[in-house]
């Protein structure tokens, strides 16, 4: 008989599996290139002109008399979108106008923008605007490179923008288009050295008679005297500015009275322009607020005259014992909102009128204190 086949599988040993062995090409981390920084190109000048860019300061000016206000409204107040605030704003921080852009709680004008939208006369304005255009610098050296507003074909002009001034090729069309219109809007010809602007404020002792503002109610002439400088740190640039321009003007043009008024740049010398236009006019407002020693000055000139006066001075200006307590000073407000504005300059109408009305009056300073004195004089006329 045949064997039968064995057809079972031997069994298999125990055999214990071992971990396997990493190399320490396996365990190494693998390093990735760095990417590289995309460094992006600065502009080093605004891109909105320094009459369009105006419009910030002059709405703090307009609506919010020149104090600081809340971004929100100011985008509110020019009516414009959010991506083309950011650009005005920007180029009104830039040219020295305004403190602040869209990231900001508030904007405000600063001293010099002050000095620009408070400008005492036109001459005035435009040399600060076209101070604002020199406030950055490569319009200034583009400016005295060219030796004038004049710029040579685009390659060229490039070339020089590359080179010279390192400014990056994408920005040398926009450059050349807003450097233009700037100097077209300012009417800038020649270079920096050369125009009126190089001239500083004080480089001679200057007085200059205001423009008269006409009233179309007669030819009666008031004539102002007031500060027209800030020398109480409290006031900010342009205070006096704004008294004349809002209150003054309108309130005297109001009563029937042409305003003129005398603007000393430069100098504090009394002039005999001044003195003759003091003793001439028919009636003279004097504003003294902050106690200005050349308004006190041409104060008592005039009342010495016993001519007529209408006096005012700011609610915060302390009293003057023999002014105050003998005749009748309105005070105006000295905040300058829209809303006191509107509430004193009707009164400043009734103010002029009333004091020009009672011209011929024995209760005028002279009087009274000449009768003071001797109780039976009489002053003639």
């Amino acid at each position: 008989m045949e064997a039968l086949e064995n057809t079972s599988e031997e069994p298999k040993k125990n055999v214990v599996a071992k971990t396997p062995i990493k190399s320490k090409a396996t365990t190494q981390k693998v390093k990735t290139p760095a990417k590289k920084k995309v460094v992006k190109n600065i502009r080093n000048f605004p891109i909105v002109t320094v009459e369009e860019c105006l419009i910030i300061a002059e709405k703090l000016k307009e609506i919010n008399a020149g104090n600081p206000w809340v971004t929100s409204e100011v985008v509110k107040a020019l009516g414009v979108g959010t991506n083309k605030f950011f650009y005005i704003a920007q180029a009104s921080r830039d040219f020295g106008f305004t403190v602040g852009t869209t990231k900001a709680k508030e904007i405000s004008l600063t001293d010099f923008g002050r000095s620009v939208v408070y400008a005492p006369n036109i001459d005035a304005e435009k040399k600060k605007k076209v101070e604002a255009f020199l406030n950055i610098p490569i319009f200034k050296s583009v400016l005295e490179y060219y030796k004038g507003s004049n710029l040579p074909e685009m390659k060229y002009l490039s070339n020089t923008l590359k080179d010279k001034f390192k400014l990056p090729e994408e920005f040398h069309e926009e450059f050349s288009r807003i450097f233009s219109q700037n100097c077209q809007e300012l009417n800038i010809k020649s270079g920096v050295e050369s125009d009126d602007t190089s001239k500083t404020e004080n480089s001679s002792p200057t007085i200059t008679v205001g423009e008269v503002k006409k009233s179309k109610n007669g030819n009666l002439k008031a004539f102002v005297i007031m500060p027209f400088v800030e020398r109480n740190p409290q006031r900010s640039t342009g205070f006096f500015s704004e008294v004349l321009e809002s209150l003054l003007i309108p309130a005297g043009i109001n009563a029937g009275f042409n305003i003129e008024t005398a603007n000393k740049q430069g100098s504090d010398v009394i002039q005999s322009t001044i003195i003759n236009d003091l003793l001439e006019a028919d009636l003279v407002i004097a504003d003294l607020t902050d106690h200005n020693p050349n308004v006190l000055f041409e104060l008592g000139l005039r009342m010495a005259y016993d001519l007529p006066i209408a006096i005012i001075k700011s609610k915060d200006t302390g009293r003057i014992f023999d002014v105050d307590n003998m005749l009748r000073v309105y005070e105006y407000d000295q905040n300058l909102w829209k809303s006191t504005v509107d509430k004193d300059v009707p009164a400043l109408t009734e103010h002029f009128s009333a004091v020009w009305k009672n011209k011929n009056s024995e209760q005028t300073y002279m009087k009274i204190l000449r009768r003071a004195v001797n109780p039976n004089s009489i002053i003639s006329e």
